[in-house]
């Protein structure tokens, strides 16, 4: 979906296997910036890079001209199609250099970030030609681009801002209410949703957590909906610890927040323990 003059949307479907077997749907966001070359945010899961070659021939560009591969972080669902890229097109990537080892050795972050089977669901490692950071300023394909650090969903986290599109790309830093909470800080999380809430000239916001395109007035509004969504959760894990004691455990916490919100209990798996850690470990907001 084209968004702005050089910015483009792709939601694309895929499924997380957990270890019992359950199969839990979920979508991950790549975005395409068409410029004199093209530029790739993030590369979805090995099996949505067809998807992705498909979008770009239907707008009358080709593959081979990616020259570019963004990287808001390194999670499996966002770096998956790396190596079907780097065979297609053979691309620069550039990413978070504290996220390098993550994105460049896919045993090792299965090791300390496992995810039911998200590892067969990544095409192949790919090593960075580089790093981006907060303040960098590239204009890959002559599309200008603004990087900003965001952690919070994972240390190295970066959101993208293009300054002559007025559009925001927010990675997964912003929780949408009512999907599986997901980050490793409550309070960077909290800090990089207000950096990103008050950027000046934000005319749409992107969020890879959300099938949303959200324009002009709705982009604050969205923003806080996800602030308000880390407080009520915080607020529902504070509660259970003043009812059962300050011995509770992530899986506690988290049964008691799925329970209080409607969330399937099939996402009860160790990246959400590890979000209510956060929340056990850092106190109340």
């Amino acid at each position: 979906m084209q968004i702005t003059p050089h910015v483009h949307c792709l939601w694309l479907e895929f499924e997380i296997k957990t270890p019992a077997g359950e199969r839990i749907p979920r979508f991950v966001t790549s975005y395409i910036l068409a410029g004199d070359t093209l530029t790739l945010i993030d590369t979805g899961v090995a099996s949505t890079a067809p998807d992705i070659f498909g979008y770009i021939e239907s707008i009358g560009r080709s593959p081979q001209e990616i020259t570019h591969v963004l990287l808001t972080h390194s999670h499996f669902d966002h770096i998956g199609g790396n190596g079907l890229i780097a065979e297609r097109a053979g691309p620069e990537f550039l990413g978070p250099e504290a996220e390098r080892r993550m994105i460049e050795d896919l045993d090792y972050q299965h090791g300390v970030r496992p995810v039911g089977r998200m590892r067969d669901a990544v095409s192949g490692p790919v090593k960075l030609a580089g790093f981006i950071a907060e303040g960098d300023e590239i204009s890959p394909g002559s599309v200008a681009v603004r990087v900003l650090h965001t952690p919070g969903h994972s240390a190295g986290s970066l959101s993208f801002f293009m300054p002559e599109e007025g559009a925001l790309i927010s990675g997964d830093v912003l929780p949408e209410p009512g999907t599986l909470p997901i980050y490793e800080s409550v309070a960077d999380t909290l800090a990089s949703l207000e950096k990103l809430k008050t950027l000046e000239r934000v005319k749409v916001l992107l969020s890879a957590m959300s099938r949303k395109v959200s324009r002009d007035e709705a982009v604050a509004s969205h923003i806080e909906s996800g602030q308000g969504y880390m407080r009520e959760i915080d607020g529902l894990v504070q509660e259970v610890l003043s009812q059962k004691g300050d011995d509770v455990s992530p899986g506690e916490a988290a049964e008691f927040v799925f329970e209080r919100l409607g969330l399937p209990r099939a996402g009860l798996i160790p990246i959400v323990l590890r979000s209510m850690k956060a929340h056990l470990d850092e106190g109340p907001i």
